[in-house]
């Protein structure tokens, strides 16, 4: 998308932004309803007031209908306080910082709006593709996953625990397979004894899926994807190869593997949702809300034994 910063700025300077599908409907909303002929986002002073709103009287409005359906929805009264709209900018932030659990939604989101993106490389322009600079990007990001490979095949080597569930299993088998045939080599002599470079270039041949996220790692295979749980009765996107992230559900996915640097958000998210599910006055559709988001965060937990 590209937008003028008009307000407050003679320059008038121009930005790009990548946005994903939700975000380009709401923009064509506020296109529609703006009173303005060629600014989405305009202001409304001077205009008649019987057919315009202030945001300050909508989020009053809201706050007043959320507090008065409480009983049905058991949501938190929202206290009295001055609220603008100003105030909300940094709120998924504070959201993310002070509630952990809340990471698994915020993860979710970045993972699928990478992909959009990642989708759709363009130049610095972002209007004509440019072959030479999407090479780059995905030199780049192979470059990255690699280097993650072969922290894990080092950790592995130590004895060190990389993973739980199906797709660690297989993994694993992967990575004693490497280095099976680089003792082979050496034992052969046609590789140098105590080069690490022998494991690193046979990893490189490993015909080994992985795609490395915030809550979970995907090892789907795109040529062969069995068990992969997003794809399940799903509609994919003509020309589309890989998961559709959007619809990962890591707890049941053979493809999935739980790090360990994925516990402490999964458990963080459990202590959250039993927290939130002691408190005796929650309407009897959001406590079994909450029930089935524990048993999901179980099925994660318990392929760790925790």
């Amino acid at each position: 998308m590209k937008s003028t910063k008009v307000k407050l700025d003679a320059d008038l300077p121009v930005k790009h932004w990548w946005i994903i599908e939700p975000v380009a409907r709401a923009i064509e909303l506020a296109e529609r309803l703006s009173q303005h002929p060629e600014l989405a986002f305009a202001s409304v002073p001077g205009r008649d007031p019987e057919t315009l709103f202030t945001s300050k009287d909508v989020i009053e409005d809201f706050v007043d209908h959320v507090n008065r359906r409480r009983n049905i929805t058991g949501l938190y009264e929202i206290p009295p306080q001055h609220i603008t709209p100003h105030m909300f900018r940094r709120t998924m932030a504070m959201l993310t910082r002070d509630f952990p659990g809340s990471e698994i939604a915020v993860g979710m989101q970045l993972k699928h709006a990478a992909t959009r993106a990642l989708a759709n490389r363009t130049t610095g322009g972002y209007m004509e593709p440019a072959s030479s600079w999407a090479r780059h990007l995905d030199n780049a990001i192979a470059e990255r996953k690699f280097q993650r490979v072969k922290e894990l095949f080092a950790a592995d080597s130590r004895g060190e625990t990389i993973g739980f569930g199906p797709g660690a299993d297989r993994m694993r088998e992967a990575f004693a397979a490497v280095r099976d045939k680089a003792a082979e080599l050496r034992a052969t002599g046609k590789a140098q004894r105590g080069d690490l470079r022998v494991e690193h270039d046979l990893l490189q041949r490993t015909r080994f899926s992985i795609r490395f996220g915030k809550l979970n790692h995907c090892t789907m295979n795109d040529d062969d994807p069995v068990g992969a749980k997003c794809l399940e009765e799903a509609v994919v996107p003509e020309g589309h190869r890989g998961p559709l992230l959007d619809r990962c559900q890591p707890s049941r996915c053979a493809n999935s593997i739980l790090g360990p640097e994925h516990l402490p958000i999964w458990t963080a998210e459990r202590s959250s949702l039993i927290r939130l599910r002691a408190d005796p006055r929650l309407p009897a559709n959001r406590r079994a809300l909450l029930d089935a988001q524990l048993d999901e965060v179980a099925l994660m937990l318990k392929k760790a034994g925790q």
